[in-house]
């Protein structure tokens, strides 16, 4: 009612829109919520009276972010990014923005390092507060399913508004079928100048398969504290540990290791600081240490002659040091920063071979070998963002990387120019280009704080270490109506891809080159025709051709995926969604092992996804149960991202139950 009221009073002021948005969000509305929101981002610059262009840039910034969020809620994924890259260029020191970048990638293939960056960098910025850290957002290769996993939940949906002393409980659990069990639970406070979090989670479940059992446990510790308010510190520890099968998805069903096991061991340390300046000048510093130990060992190796293969990389440890300037003024913004990332490490190989015993020959033997991973590894890089034209914003960017140690083998000087646009032609189209070179640089925990995307196409891939990469792009976006909005994006890359061939010297691989080339496409059409109905449809392409030297289980892939959703919103807080989707796959698979020939494959199939949920009275949480691959298809098909596959030819029905409190 007092929303209402101050429209009615003043009707050209945005602040009871976002508020009045904020509520109804919080009220299983979100369709309503994105219709006053888009009132308030309309309204946003009749404030110019009593605010300056660049508190009126914050203002605008800030309600792109919750735009984007809104977006996230009625599954328009794509939309959601397009407001949060937004977002991001106009106020790169918005760590709201920053942080539904992260939360928004946890679902998009090879992201992982985006992700837990872009979580990096809201880190740094947020001033204290009860912004929950789930341990899982910091860390890659989760290896979860992501269309029903823990890995959806953000609890982001309970912060308050205002911040005041107290302490704050969240926590979620998930259930599912082949012994699927997951857990998180966060405690976040605030007292005075000081906030901390402190966090546990844990994954476990047998998988589809013989020997695609994972586990995986995450602890972290999070304190921040502001000398003044111009400057804070802060401090945070993860520890995890993981053990698995083969988890990775490959197109013939037999293409599998049964006897693979992969456990890791991590210790990370980091500090952080952020020093204001003034309100357009902030300076970050982020100092990381890290303590690893990884080994895999197969005992049912799938190749003639060969017992067993057993790798180990014990005790690696890294040192990272970044630090960033962002400036910020009316007609440009300027982001810039140096690192330095040190890894101490060693790979050592056991090669169990079964040769003829004597007098055919030596009998059973072992073959060692030890690569040594020693990288030294100098960042620089400068990006701009201009606004000398009026709904136009060019980025104009360059990064240089130094490299030299053992891996790959003699140093390395890259230069990487960067060129974007994002112009807004119309008030309701968004056109975006980018060009740009990138190294895969060996980052401490996959973070940095360079920025991931140029115009909103993401640089930091989930390439092997070291690869040389060109992307070009473009796209547009549209608003057809308040109700309607539409897109296309293509972008194509060139790769260099660095690795040790074991085939020349087992004892001393040399370094070589492949070559890779991928197409990726995506179109969607997003439609809210009523304000408890959203509909979606997208079209996803993607084409990889690899070199058959490296592979990597695949030569030539062509994929087609269409998905088809729709989501229901009640006020009763009943809430429902049904996502169909149509995959086509085929190319040319193998090669992940000397023994796996390479041969051609085809299929297409539906999958079908569903869900009912229940959002709990005085926002304490959520309730949903719901099936992925409710009809238990069974299918061929290759998961271009192996870390985080997006499908499994098995039906799992699922609980989830997320709590919040006080």
């Amino acid at each position: 009612r007092e929303y209402a009221t101050a429209k009615e009073l003043d009707p050209k002021d945005p602040t009871p829109w976002f508020y009045d948005a904020i509520q109804k969000q919080t009220t299983n509305r979100p369709v309503e919520a994105l219709r006053n929101l888009q009132e308030a981002i309309e309204l946003n610059d009749n404030r110019a009276v009593y605010r300056s262009r660049l508190l009126l840039d914050t203002d605008l910034a800030a309600r792109s972010a919750s735009q984007a969020r809104i977006y996230s809620d009625l599954g328009f994924q794509q939309r959601a990014l397009v407001e949060g890259w937004q977002s991001v260029n106009i106020d790169p020191s918005n760590f709201s923005a920053h942080r539904f970048l992260a939360d928004s990638y946890a679902v998009l293939p090879r992201h992982k390092i985006a992700r837990v960056s872009e979580l990096l960098q809201s880190q740094l910025l947020q001033p204290i507060n009860l912004t929950s850290i789930q341990p899982q957002l910091a860390e890659s290769n989760l290896f979860l399913i992501s269309a029903g996993g823990p890995e959806t939940l953000s609890f982001n949906e309970f912060n308050p508004l205002f911040n005041r002393d107290r302490v704050a409980w969240q926590a979620n659990g998930f259930m599912g079928e082949n012994d699927t069990l997951g857990g998180e639970g966060v405690v976040s406070g605030i007292y005075q100048k000081g906030s901390f979090s402190l966090g546990y989670t844990h994954f476990e479940t047998d998988g589809f398969r013989i020997n695609d059992d994972q586990e995986d446990d995450i602890v972290n510790a999070f304190g921040q504290l502001e000398l003044s308010y111009k400057t804070s510190v802060q401090a945070e520890y993860r520890h995890r540990e993981t053990e698995s099968g083969d988890l990775q998805l490959r197109f013939f069903p037999e293409d599998f290791f049964p006897g693979q096991r992969n456990k890791e061991e991590r210790d990370t340390f980091r500090l952080g600081g952020r020093h204001t300046f003034s309100p357009g000048s902030i300076l970050l510093g982020s100092f990381t240490y890290q303590d690893a130990d990884f080994s895999q060992r197969d005992d049912q190796f799938p190749q003639p002659g060969v017992l067993f293969v057993d790798i180990e990389l014990p005790d690696q440890r890294a040192f990272g040091a970044e630090l960033q300037h962002l400036f910020r003024s009316r007609y440009f913004n300027l982001t810039g920063g140096v690192g330095y990332f040190d890894i101490d490490g060693a790979i050592k190989a056991t090669i169990g071979l079964d040769l003829p015993p004597p007098p055919l020959g030596p009998g059973p033997l072992e073959e060692q070998s030890t690569t040594n991973t020693i990288i030294h590894h100098v960042n620089v890089y400068e990006y701009g963002y201009l606004n000398l034209l009026k709904n136009v914003m060019f980025t104009v960017a360059a990064s240089f990387d130094s490299l030299s140690g053992d891996f790959p083998g003699e140093d390395k000087n890259q230069f990487n120019p960067k060129f974007g646009i994002m112009w807004n032609p119309f008030p309701a189209t968004t056109v975006r280009a980018a060009v740009f070179r990138v190294l895969k640089r060996t980052l401490i925990t996959d973070q940095t704080l360079e920025p991931t995307q140029v115009a909103g196409f993401n640089q930091f891939f989930d390439d092997p270490n070291l690869t040389e990469a060109w992307r070009y792009g473009g796209a547009i976006d549209q608003k057809f109506t308040k109700n309607m909005f539409g897109g296309v994006e293509f972008s194509k890359r060139d790769l260099k891809v660095p690795f040790l061939d074991f085939t020349v010297d087992p004892e001393n691989p040399p370094t070589r080159e492949a070559d890779w080339e991928e197409d990726l496409g995506r179109a969607y059409l997003f439609w809210t025709p009523q304000e408890w109905l959203a509909l979606r449809t997208e079209y996803q392409y993607e084409r990889f051709k690899r070199d058959e030297e490296f592979p990597e289980g695949v030569t030539k892939v062509n994929t087609h995926r269409v998905p088809l959703g729709v989501s229901f919103f009640h006020p009763s807080r009943f809430s429902a969604s049904l996502t169909t989707t149509y995959f086509n796959q085929n190319g040319e698979f193998g090669g992940f092992t000397a023994a796996a020939p390479i041969r051609p494959g085809s299929d297409d199939f539906w999958i079908v996804d569903a869900a009912i949920g229940y959002r709990l009275p005085k926002r304490y949480g959520f309730i949903t149960v719901g099936a992925t691959n409710l009809f238990d298809d069974k299918f061929k098909y290759f998961d271009t991202d192996p870390d985080n596959p997006i499908i499994q030819p098995d039906r799992m029905f699922f609980a989830r139950v997320t709590l919040a409190l006080p």
